[in-house]
């Protein structure tokens, strides 16, 4: 066995391009493996950090317990840590002009202050009783300031108490919050904040603490006798423990499940291959061990051994370059977008278990076990005699290379060539068909994962084209909205109007109607919204139309989602059957009668309008142009603007009129951006890693093939075929394989795209498309990459001497 593992060793290195590209392949299979892990464990630690940041470390907050019930969950086992904030009570100030001028006082410690992600914007923590930090809101509204003093009264029948302003508070979670918080002060009115030791067991542990009698009581409010209120850290439990729905957790499951299937599989093609035409290679080498005495165990364990070996160089390495892999992409997202993706916390948390590397370890292994032992089995199998030979890898009868007199009419005598070659060498030519079909079939299905991928985060991240929104402006006249459309700073301006009734749709053969919809299925009726002109010829244009054709016509925004109670989980359909061109008629009432309006559809989308990024009406939306429909914009709804300088603008807006409620959306605009440009980032590294496995795997089989074959070549170069009729040849090769691999490419890519489909509509329900682009790219992808890897090969073998050729060897 000594003799075999050198012989082994010394193999690998005089084969040293197999070697390299086998280990290649190894390195790619491994490092995407350990990548995704690493990956996954950094957002998910982000994710948890940016939700303690934004709402506090904790899991549930028990509302107005008093001391003695402290002290009793105190005691709890499942309890890691209680954060007690006092409330003191509730005093007017003297400094506010306010309608409301009340601010809530509490009691905290410096550690339970920082758990509960207060940040101090300007100043120091209170020191003791009589100083006092107040909210940002409060500081803006009342004009204190740090080492100002303020007197306050709490409590009925209390004597005021004046306090020294030590600090600016700021808290995501209640930010228009009136509020001052002390120090070293307690009473019976407590708001506890519980940390589990467990987060897994979440569902036990509340049922415990609220001792109620099943999580379905916590689930549907049916806790009414408690005593006191809670509320549930979601944010947190979600991204800690994968607190989501039964449905999505089998979204989740479903989609991780089919990814790492395919992820496997198409590592295990890739390896096998090498080891396929590495014992192809070698046939003579074992039979004449065997004619030696070597035994079909000791040939076995010689192939397995040599997938170890190189299992040994390859993981490490692979580990490696996923862990720098995860490292470089988390350290660039962070350089060009960390500012902007978070709202608490400042870019990706970098992070890598042990468990991604052991995994990659088992996987990796497991990989190439399963890719070598096939391998080992056929090398373990064959006769001395036969290996010798090296003749049961060619099939020459009569019956089996009979060729199509179709290819014969259409190729002539080239193609009838190239078609005998593949039926005798049908080993060979499998290993190269079955390489190609994986790599597309591969390539189709994780095309379809990244488009689903990009439907799920459009439901979630917005890029919107505005950062600052206006409300409350119902009341306001043209001339009003044009006043505020004057002011600086303003770059764009869109405004949307609502018709405050919802249109009645009159033609009833065009509504979809379902059982389960939980909805009012009688009366189905479209919520009309009216655009500026700008907004309409910007929504027209997003949807590929021309404004000009379309300016008097109606768009009809048409999804209708509901929770089937029978399926379990959310539908995404159509509410109506209308398509574009097709004329909608409706009927909404006014006080003084009914309105009929009929208008020409110029397209039917899913795509939202400026202004409605985020709006849902399972009646779906019509979209009018003002300039043509002025008596359907009965009341201005919201008013947005795209600003060079947001802040001045937000300001500027309220000085104007401090009852606008105005919102800028500069940051959560980049962050949604930003999220979108990270998740492009991901999803197209990751389709660039598995085909860039793919390619590999089809260069090392294909040169690895022709190499094979230089005998072969050689001996019909000798008996005088010409270079063009060579070239020919192989050409016709390369399209009858081609063809063969993406006949059962596609309809494996088709089967796997419908797989992950069906993953994805664990949670969500929705129509499967045929991935026709992933499909177009395949076959163009397949012909031109093939065609050059065999120009590649032809032109080291034309290089080659013809008679030293059929003399040699393959070692």
């Amino acid at each position: 066995m000594e003799i075999l593992t050198k012989l082994t060793k010394r193999n690998l290195k005089l084969n040293k391009k197999r070697t390299i590209g086998t280990i290649v392949g190894i390195v790619l299979s491994v490092a995407l493996i350990c990548a995704l892990s690493g990956l996954f464990n950094s957002f998910q630690e982000t994710l948890i950090q940016n939700a303690i940041n934004e709402r506090g470390n904790y899991h549930i907050a028990l509302e107005t317990i008093n001391r003695d019930q402290l002290s009793k969950y105190e005691l709890n086992k499942d309890i890691k840590l209680i954060s007690a904030l006092y409330e003191l009570g509730e005093s007017e100030y003297i400094n506010s002009n306010e309608e409301n001028p009340y601010i809530t006082i509490y009691s905290i410690n410096k550690e339970d202050f920082d758990n509960l992600s207060y940040t101090i914007i300007n100043g120091t923590f209170p020191k003791n009783s009589n100083e006092i930090i107040i909210s940002k809101k409060m500081a803006l509204q009342s004009k204190l300031s740090v080492g100002d003093y303020i007197e306050l009264n709490i409590g009925k029948g209390a004597t005021n108490k004046k306090y020294k302003i030590v600090g600016i508070s700021y808290r995501e979670r209640n930010n228009s919050a009136i509020y001052g918080i002390t120090t070293g002060e307690e009473n019976d009115n407590i708001h506890a904040y519980v940390l589990l030791k467990h987060p897994k067991d979440y569902k036990q542990s509340f049922v415990e603490l609220l001792n109620v009698d099943n999580y379905d009581d916590i689930r549907f409010g049916n806790t009414k006798n408690l005593g006191f209120d809670f509320t549930i850290n979601d944010e947190l439990l979600r991204w800690q423990v994968f607190a989501f729905s039964d449905s999505t957790i089998s979204m989740f499951v479903a989609i991780a499940g089919v990814v790492v299937a395919i992820i496997i599989v198409v590592s295990v093609f890739c390896i096998r291959n090498s080891f396929a035409i590495s014992t192809t290679e070698k046939i003579k080498m074992y039979g004449m061990l065997a004619s030696v005495g070597a035994t079909k165990k000791q040939i076995k364990k010689s192939v397995v051994l040599e997938g170890l070996m190189l299992g040994l160089i390859g993981i490490p390495i692979g580990i490696l370059c996923g862990y720098a892999a995860v490292f470089v992409l988390v350290k660039i997202i962070n350089l060009l977008l960390g500012d902007f993706l978070f709202n608490r916390i400042n870019g990706i948390v970098f992070k890598m278990s042990i468990i991604p590397v052991i995994a990659s370890i088992i996987l990796g292994y497991i990989t190439i076990y399963l890719s070598s032992i096939s391998s080992a089995k056929k090398a373990s199998r064959v006769s001395p005699i036969e290996s010798l030979r090296n003749s049961k890898d060619v099939k020459i009868t009569s019956k089996k290379l009979k060729t199509p007199k179709l290819i014969n009419n259409i190729f002539k005598t080239g193609g009838v060539i190239a078609y005998k070659n593949l039926k005798r060498s049908k080993k060979k030519y499998r290993t190269t068909v079955v390489s190609l079909t994986i790599s597309i079939f591969v390539f189709i299905a994780m095309f379809s994962f990244i488009s689903e991928s990009f439907v799920m985060s459009d439901r979630y991240y917005t890029d919107y084209k505005y950062n600052v929104s206006v409300k409350g402006i119902k009341d306001y006249t043209d001339s009003q909205i044009e006043d505020l459309t004057k002011l600086d700073n303003i770059d764009e301006s869109y405004i949307v109007y609502t018709n405050m009734y919802t249109g009645k749709i009159q033609d009833k053969n065009k509504i979809n109607y379902y059982n389960d919809t939980g909805l009012d299925e009688s009366d189905i009726a479209v919520d009309i919204r009216v655009v500026d002109s700008n907004s309409f010829k910007e929504y027209v244009q997003d949807l590929g139309l021309n404004y000009n054709n379309v300016k008097d016509k109606g768009i009809l925004i048409d999804e209708l989602r509901y929770w089937s109670q029978e399926k379990e989980k959310e539908i995404i359909t159509k509410r109506y059957s209308y398509k574009k061109g097709d004329t909608m008629n409706i009927k909404y009432s006014l006080e003084d009668g009914d309105v009929e309006l009929s208008v020409e559809l110029a397209e039917v989308t899913t795509k939202r309008a400026i202004g409605l990024e985020n709006h849902y009406y399972n009646g779906g939306y019509l979209i009018l142009n003002k300039d043509y429909y002025e008596a359907q914009a009965r009341v201005p709804y919201i008013l947005m603007f795209k600003s060079s300088n947001p802040e001045k603008l937000t300001e500027d807006i309220g000085l104007l009129d401090y009852r606008l409620s105005i919102s800028n959306l500069e940051k959560t605009a980049q962050a949604e951006r930003a999220m979108l440009l990270v998740i492009s980032i991901f999803l197209y590294g990751f389709i660039g890693v598995i085909t860039l496995i793919g390619v590999t795997n089809i260069f090392n089989t294909i040169t690895s093939n022709m190499e094979l074959r230089q005998k072969e070549f050689a001996m019909l170069k000798s008996i005088g075929m010409t270079k063009k009729e060579f070239n020919r040849m192989i050409n016709l090769e390369t399209l009858f394989y081609s063809s063969k691999s993406l006949f059962y490419g596609i309809i494996l890519g088709i089967g796997g795209s419908y797989l992950i489909h069906w993953a994805f509509s664990k949670n969500t329900e929705s129509a499967f498309a045929l991935p026709l682009t992933a499909i177009i790219i395949s076959i163009i992808f397949v012909f031109i990459i093939v065609y050059i890897i065999m120009k590649y090969s032809i032109n080291k073998i034309n290089k080659q001497n013809t008679i030293e050729t059929i003399r040699s060897e393959n070692i």
